[in-house]
């Protein structure tokens, strides 16, 4: 649960939770507690009695008397510090008598000293001494039993909690220098920015006038309605961008983007009003040609019947469709839920993320990396700095996994929402009214760098064209596995266009298969399978008589054993296509002979018959490969 803002603080902890058992001290004989004489021995003794009897005032007064002639006596300053807590006195003048305590006597055997003190120095954000006083509370708590100690004791561990987190924070602060991202930032106000995977379009809201009326006040006075804009890429910079026109901007409230990495399917939220109730669902678009065709609903499995779905967030290759949502059998508030590609195209069923991701309190803004799996998403329920802040988290790897907090600056004690990062993980970007950088005017959307250990895999979108030997494009499958990613699964159409989101670094095995032809396998970092991918002779051939199609297997290092997911998922291709075309033959050359047998069995598994089989040993080999031919 997040920590209230301080003015609220303050109520909770002057008002609510002093109100404990306190047991008095009894003075000692020594420097902190010296006996006090005559008249000064009168005074404490009623000062303690007007503590025990809720008279604070009277207790301040006769303590600061006592006090004035005993200047090395610390017991005073004790009571006048508790005394002006629960007279309910500005933090200053508490921390002004605790601090006079301390310097008489460092080591003061009461507790409360050092959990009041403590208090006071989380009121003023003074993290990392709210952490020491906290620990020497607990040094004296755990080892001393005292009613009073324990009456505060769940309260002064959620407040060692929080300073902690906090003192971290504070010492720790992230790189943070925004800049306004030109062309796209004008002098209205824009919002919810969706970067393109290949970064060659943006796509925000602008708010703008309704219409064009003439003259200084005309122009005032419109009303001004939030419109989907595009900005595109031209040399150096993003052009100034244009509204949408149809079949966007045409009713209700539109806006929150997401597109595939070919750019060709876009996802969004749209608010109407049109079922007697404010209804917002998540439609979606497809480019064919160049042109956006007409709009549609994402379907029941996406999109409840009386609730709130948005802010959608959907893979490079459209396989899962990340979104935030209000339905039930959530965590509670607002979820992030997703749904994935079935094989008849539909989306199923929507599955939420679980307790890795959402909490009791509300998440929303997913925005799914090109990575497909660093989800980075806000808030308000994990640890944080008040209101919503920003978290991201491996969606591979969530086993007893917490998401991590972007840190301060990026998150502040306001709300932080709706961030995304760009493709190769470097920068990320956000809509934002701020007098801290310098903007255009008004909500400008903004880019940083994005310090190290939060940023994802580096990726490349990677281009080509899917086409047969005659040049004629082709439609198609093309499955893209990487390290410590799942598999990727992009459906390609009858304009053969292939966009995939690449590991610029790491290795990316893609398999390329379309109907009646021989798969194409190929292995590398996104240089060199754009190379690879964009070559005249990466064309897919039909199964021809007498054909020979040698084809490399993806290897695991220096090894191919064990047989790798990357490996398996080749020799899967391989098996559907010769399972379609039952004529054609296998030869399996390998470096060694026990690769050569590990493949062979594994097609064996496959179903395919061992007539249809044959393997050898070849040292010469740079990789294995599966040479297939006609029988």
């Amino acid at each position: 649960m997040k920590i209230q803002k301080t003015k609220i603080v303050l109520k909770v902890v002057f008002v609510s939770l002093f109100l404990s058992l306190f047991n008095p001290l009894v003075a000692q004989d020594d420097d902190c507690h010296p006996h006090f004489k005559g008249s000064d021995k009168s005074d404490f003794e009623k000062g303690v009695e007007a503590y025990n009897n809720k008279r604070y005032q009277q207790c301040i007064t006769l303590m600061r008397k006592v006090s004035a002639k005993n200047r090395t006596a610390a017991d005073p300053y004790f009571y006048m510090g508790i005394a002006a807590v629960k007279a309910g006195e500005r933090p200053a003048v508490i921390k002004n008598h605790f601090t006079r305590l301390f310097k008489l006597c460092p080591d003061y055997p009461n507790a409360l000293a050092y959990y009041y003190m403590a208090i006071v120095h989380y009121t003023y954000k003074e993290y990392p001494e709210a952490v020491v006083q906290l620990n020497k509370y607990f040094d004296i708590a755990n080892q001393q039993p005292n009613p009073a100690y324990d009456a505060v004791y769940e309260e002064a561990s959620t407040y060692l909690y929080w300073s902690e987190f906090l003192a971290d924070a504070q010492q720790n602060q992230v790189p943070f220098f925004p800049t306004v991202l030109r062309g796209a930032s004008s002098g209205n106000d824009e919002y919810l920015p969706f970067l393109t995977h290949d970064g060659s379009e943006i796509y925000y809201l602008r708010k703008v006038a309704e219409q064009n009326p003439n003259g200084f006040y005309g122009r005032e006075m419109a009303d001004r309605k939030l419109r989907l804009f595009c900005s595109r890429w031209k040399d150096t910079a993003f052009n100034t961008g244009s509204q949408l026109t149809a079949p966007f901007n045409m009713e209700g409230d539109e806006g929150c983007v997401t597109l595939t990495a070919d750019n060709r399917t876009l996802y969004y939220s749209v608010l109407r009003h049109d079922k007697g109730y404010d209804n917002c669902d998540i439609w979606y678009c497809n480019r064919k040609k160049g042109e956006w065709q007409k709009l549609e609903n994402a379907g029941h499995n996406v999109n409840g019947e009386r609730t709130w779905e948005s802010q959608p967030s959907i893979t490079p290759d459209g396989q899962y469709l990340y979104f935030a949502s209000n339905r039930a059998g959530g965590q509670g508030g607002t979820d992030i839920w997703v749904c994935r590609r079935l094989p008849n195209g539909d989306w199923s069923r929507a599955e939420n993320l679980g307790p890795a991701v959402n909490t009791p309190g509300n998440e929303k803004c997913p925005f799914i990396h090109a990575d497909s799996k660093t989800l980075y998403f806000a808030s308000d329920g994990w640890q944080g700095f008040g209101g919503y802040d920003i978290y991201f988290i491996n969606l591979n790897d969530t086993y007893l996994q917490r998401p991590t907090n972007l840190g301060l600056p990026i998150n502040s004690e306001g709300d932080d929402v709706c961030m995304g990062v760009t493709a190769d993980g470097k920068r990320g970007y956000f809509a934002n009214k701020s007098t801290e950088w310098k903007g255009i005017g008004g909500t400008d959307i903004f880019t940083f760098e994005l310090y190290p250990s939060a940023q994802p895999e580096e990726m490349t979108v990677v281009k080509a064209q899917l086409k047969d030997n005659q040049g004629k494009p082709l439609s198609g499958t093309v499955q893209v596995l990487r390290q410590k990613a799942g598999a990727d699964h992009y459906i390609i159409d009858e304009e053969g266009i292939i966009a995939l989101s690449l590991s610029a670094r790491g290795t990316n095995t893609v398999i390329v298969n379309s109907e009646g032809c021989m798969p194409r396998i190929v292995s590398g970092n996104a240089h060199t399978l754009q190379r690879d991918l964009n070559a005249a002779d990466f064309v897919m051939h039909t199964a021809e008589l007498w054909g020979r199609y040698p084809m490399p297997l993806p290897k695991n290092g220096r090894n191919l054993l064990p047989l790798n997911k990357e490996a398996t998922a080749a020799l899967d291709a391989i098996t559907d296509f010769m399972l379609k075309n039952p004529r054609m033959h296998i030869r399996i050359d390998a470096t060694t002979v026990d690769e050569a047998k590990a493949i062979y069995d594994y097609l064996l598994s496959r179903q395919l018959r061992t007539e249809r089989l044959e393997y050898k040993a070849n040292s010469a080999l740079a990789n294995p490969q599966i040479v297939i031919t006609n029988l």
